[in-house]
């Protein structure tokens, strides 16, 4: 076997082997235009692709040096290792981020271990990550069961939500038209501000969105409540999953449920597709409680009955160990800082 680098008339091979949406062809075309560097490797078993995964460079402001990322990729092995480091050489990266769609355990909606893959991850240069880009957790929905067995799943008050929002008359509507994103669009950037949480540009979201609009991957969902918007998703589609990357919702009219309502359309949506499961893209893990930051989404998220999933980790294969120490060190107190002015501009 070999790994090599991809030509642009190997996409649709590319896309074919490849199992999230961060890892397709377009999630690279879309960090290009941000202005990063994208390698889209494959693996190849006698002519034929096998598995394949991008990893993408983000150059430091003001240096040299990059940090490279695979996210949501396949399980590391040697191979990959090697060859990351190859390319990580050349664009003078501090460290690669790894973190891979590889699950390691299954939890019931009680919490309890279904399902306990060891998966050791033990290369030189290679430790376990101080940060984390995606959560190491998510709610995975069995869309394959029926209706009936999706509301059963679910917890009493998530059930009794879904029931009030529709005597309220909620209506749910979706579609890929872009005055319906930027009704999405304002209404995140409303929440995120009332939340005081750090969000990219809407320069950036408009972009993600054109690029991934035109290959089907995103749909945006809206519930209207007296014909005002109440709540809106941001929902992608890729091989047999539903996610749920991007959410939002006004601060009125809370007693109406909207946002319970639009879960579980967007959960009936998937099943009308044929797709087997819905991510609802990250979650704490099964020790959840109420002091921590984002419960709130959590408890959310839960209330649906799905499997808690647990991945791997995140890991950081480190190339120059003085500048690693340093980067994180100056990166923590950024983030600190960009929180910090997130919450006073509320």
């Amino acid at each position: 076997m070999i790994t090599r680098i991809l030509y642009d008339e190997e996409k649709e091979a590319y896309n074919r082997v490849v199992n999230h949406p961060v890892q397709t062809w377009e999630w690279g075309d879309f960090q290009i235009s941000q202005g990063h560097k994208v390698y889209r490797l494959s693996v190849f078993d006698r002519q034929k692709l096998i598995s394949g995964y991008t990893l993408t460079f983000h150059s430091l402001p003001k240096s040299n040096f990059s940090i490279g990322t695979i996210l949501r990729g396949p399980a590391i092995d040697k191979d990959m290792i090697e060859n990351v480091k190859k390319l990580a050489q050349k664009e003078n990266a501090i460290f690669v981020k790894f973190e891979p769609n590889d699950v390691e355990k299954v939890y019931d909606n009680r919490y309890q271990l279904i399902k306990n893959k060891a998966s050791i991850v033990n290369y030189p240069h290679l430790f376990s990550s101080p940060k984390v880009t995606f959560y190491p957790h998510t709610f995975l929905l069995d869309l394959r069961q029926s209706e009936d067995e999706l509301l059963a799943a679910m917890s009493p008050k998530t059930r009794y939500n879904i029931r009030l929002a529709n005597r309220h008359g909620v209506q749910i509507s979706h579609s890929t038209e872009d005055a319906d994103f930027e009704i999405y669009l304002k209404l995140l950037f409303d929440t995120t501000k009332r939340q005081g949480f750090y969000l990219h540009s809407q320069a950036y979201h408009r972009t993600l969105w054109s690029i991934l609009k035109p290959m089907g991957m995103a749909e945006i969902f809206l519930a209207k409540y007296q014909n005002q918007v109440l709540a809106a998703f941001m929902i992608f589609k890729w091989d047999d999953t539903l996610y749920y990357p991007y959410g939002a919702s006004l601060d009125l009219h809370r007693e109406v449920m909207a946002p319970n309502l639009l879960m579980w359309e967007a959960a009936k949506y998937g099943k009308s597709l044929g797709l087997k499961q819905f991510d609802l893209w990250g979650c704490l893990g099964p020790d959840a409680n109420a002091s921590q930051t984002g419960f709130g989404f959590h408890r959310f998220k839960q209330g649906y009955g799905g499997n808690l999933v647990q991945y791997v980790g995140s890991f950081d294969y480190v190339l120059n160990d003085k500048l690693y120490r340093l980067y994180n060190l100056v990166d923590k107190v950024r983030w600190k800082l960009l929180r910090l002015k997130a919450r006073i501009l509320r």
